[in-house]
């Protein structure tokens, strides 16, 4: 069941007027319900064990208790039961709820208490996520990032680890032996490739290592299959079984401001013109502090400047992963 098909289900249940009873319907499984209580507030219910003892967790928005339910129709039972408490972080808890539904669902009764606290713990870093918080060009550059990662990188624990999702660091992904800097572009009706630099740091010579620019074209195209969400979930189904590498992407993701609640936002179909890898050797057109005799003169803090891909043919490697070692 997907999130749609939750919102529906809750959306088709009537306020009931008694405090003791929910109205529910049955989803993922015979012992799975989505329901409504009697202010209105959205239940997800799975059946476990009477006796069954879990942390009470509350956390922005959602509560998490084991509770004593009778559901309309049915006896009095315990339930893990994870209720919304705003409407306005609805969407989001429908997203946790379709997930952690179609993850543990189908799970034995005694094992859903921990599936659903690992769950929780990794959608903790979207709560809060803002809708409109990444933009279209932000939503791109994202893509490319975890582009290089699953094609290039085989969408790896240890890919993930070494992606720095822009967090203040000098590059996007970062290895003793090399640091890789991923651009994405659109297709010009001129045809140049060009990619903005934001920052001096951003193709200076790593600390240890070699450096590369991964350069991606490509254009929007509705009849493409290639998404951000699309991307984000080939990455996510390579990590199944790995739940540190799993929190760690989630992280990362969130910190991007992307969050699988909004993923219609971002639904952005892409087809892919051509990808280069590109060494960062002597010569290569950039600038970086070095290229200021004495540095920065005072008052300016910092730089950013364009780069045409056109001259830089002598410094190209790979134009698919067929020529690029995964590390």
């Amino acid at each position: 069941m997907n999130p749609d098909q939750l919102e529906h289900a809750w959306q088709s249940l009537a306020t009931p007027d008694s405090m003791v009873h929910l109205n529910a319907v049955p989803i993922f499984a015979h012992d799975a319900w989505a329901a409504i209580d009697h202010e209105g507030l959205r239940h997800l219910l799975l059946l476990v064990p009477d006796g069954t003892v879990a942390p009470p967790t509350v956390t922005r928005g959602l509560r998490m208790t084991v509770v004593r339910h009778q559901v309309e129709g049915g006896e009095p039972a315990d339930y893990l039961d994870l209720v919304c408490l705003s409407d306005d972080l609805a969407p989001t808890f429908t997203a946790v709820a379709a997930d952690i539904g179609n993850e543990v669902g189908t799970a034995l009764a005694e094992e859903r208490v921990a599936a659903v606290i690992s769950a929780l713990g990794r959608w903790q870093w979207f709560w809060g996520v803002e809708t409109d918080r990444l933009s279209e060009q932000d939503a791109l550059g994202l893509f490319a990032e975890l582009w290089f990662l699953h094609r290039w990188e085989g969408g790896v624990a240890g890919a993930v680890e070494a992606w720095t999702a822009s967090t203040g660091s000098r590059h996007d992904f970062q290895w003793r032996k090399r640091s890789v800097e991923v651009k994405a572009t659109s297709r010009r009706a001129d045809g140049a490739v060009l990619h903005r630099i934001q920052h001096l740091d951003q193709l200076a010579d790593p600390e240890e290592g070699d450096l590369y620019l991964f350069s991606l074209r490509v254009v929007r195209d509705e009849l493409a299959h290639n998404t951000l969400p699309n991307i984000v979930d080939r990455i996510t189904e390579g990590l199944r079984g790995n739940a540190q590498a799993k929190d760690d992407l989630a992280c990362k993701l969130g910190q991007r401001g992307y969050s699988p609640a909004f993923r219609r936002r971002h639904e952005t179909p892409y087809r892919i013109l051509g990808e280069h890898m590109y060494r960062v050797g002597p010569g290569f057109p950039r600038l970086t502090v070095n290229s200021f005799v004495g540095g920065l003169q005072p008052g300016i803090a910092d730089v950013s400047y364009v780069i045409d891909m056109a001259p830089c043919d002598d410094w190209l490697i790979a134009t698919s992963p067929d020529g690029w070692e995964p590390i």
